[in-house]
């Protein structure tokens, strides 16, 4: 009777969730996707994540704005989780611990960072990679540490079937060792907790959490007021640009240049004779999931660039921020004369102050 009653409120959930969304994007389209999975992660461990699933629903009615609109799904559903994997329920011989709960919530961390929004999954690798966190989180004992090892690792594995596969049966083979000589004792479970929890947080574009990290550290920000410019330069190329009054910085991005290394020079600005590396900007294209595995770029140290796409398969172009020089009125962008054949320096706008 119990398990009627959850699939019955699952069910109820599923269309409720499907009822509210008035949004377009793939997440909101999942909402009833995800309903089912915060039911069936109650249903198993504590009855206070059903209370995700009317909080969701809230949210995607009260919030029109997107980017906040999904950060505070990813807020509620990183409560959802962290409550699920550290609040047991019940009492006595009925009560559900933690070391229960644990592979469930692995399963429903993994589900939200790499099947949301569903459409994007291909099915036979990811189920592959369900499996193998979930044997992680047996062979480490169920414990939060486990679930945070699992989960982390499926989020950094890329999407090639061959790493895809090696890099968790890497890691279930350190599990193991570590298990042996008694590290499946050790908890950290608050510490887990708020580790899994920040995953959580940024599940609408894990694709980007998972390939530039940093990018959600810095409190980085697209350049959202620019003066468009458009000129892609050659090697030993150059444009002369007109500065606009209210302009603060040089948006610029790489083409054909994702193999370059950090500190490769991609370009010069005079007045000043500022030299454009990478690492200042990168390949506009780098991080794609497809193109991610054959990078050599890193992520620009101050990014100006746009989060493109969602979930799993969301991606950051490689536009990076550079400082005009003081008091120009005009400024000059050189391409280098190295850049390979192809290869381009892409100066995208001016960043005009707010």
């Amino acid at each position: 009777m119990n398990r009627l009653l959850w699939a019955l409120t699952a069910a109820a959930s599923a269309y409720a969730s499907m009822l509210a969304v008035h949004h377009s994007t793939p997440i909101d389209r999942s909402l009833p996707h995800i309903a089912v999975i915060l039911i069936l992660l109650a249903a198993m461990s504590h009855w206070a994540v059903t209370l995700a699933v009317p909080a969701l629903i809230v949210c995607e009615i009260a919030i029109p704005e997107e980017s906040s609109r999904l950060l505070a799904f990813g807020a509620v559903l990183a409560v959802a989780l962290v409550t699920a994997l550290l609040a047991p329920e019940g009492s006595g011989d009925r009560r559900r611990s933690t070391t229960q709960a644990a592979p469930f919530v692995a399963l429903a961390a993994v589900l939200l960072l790499r099947w949301i929004p569903v459409e994007d999954v291909q099915v036979v690798r990811e189920v592959a990679l369900l499996v193998l966190a979930l044997a992680i989180v047996l062979v480490m004992g169920r414990t939060p540490l486990s679930v945070l090892v699992a989960v982390t690792t499926a989020l950094f594995t890329p999407g090639l079937p061959l790493r895809t596969i090696g890099i968790p049966l890497a890691v279930l083979a350190v599990a193991w060792l570590g298990r042996r000589v008694g590290l499946s004792r050790l908890s950290l479970a608050w510490p887990s907790g708020v580790a899994l929890g920040s995953m959580i947080l940024f599940f609408a574009w894990s694709g980007v959490f998972a390939r530039a990290t940093p990018y959600f550290v810095r409190n980085a920000a697209p350049a959202e007021s620019r003066y468009t410019v458009n000129h892609a330069l050659a090697a030993g190329e150059s444009s002369t640009l007109p500065v606009p009054d209210d302009a603060r910085s040089l948006i610029v991005s790489g083409a054909n240049v994702a193999r370059m290394r950090r500190g490769a020079i991609l370009g010069r600005i005079d007045p000043g004779g500022i030299e454009v590396r990478i690492g200042d900007a990168a390949d506009w294209g780098y991080m794609r999931r497809e193109e991610f595995r054959t990078a050599k770029n890193p992520l620009p140290r101050d990014p100006a660039g746009r989060i493109h796409g969602y979930g799993y398969g969301a991606w950051l172009d490689g536009a990076g921020r550079i400082a005009l020089p003081p008091g120009s009125r005009e400024i000059r962008v050189t391409a280098d004369d190295g850049l390979p054949a192809g290869a381009s320096i892409q100066v995208e706008a001016f960043e005009l102050a707010k």
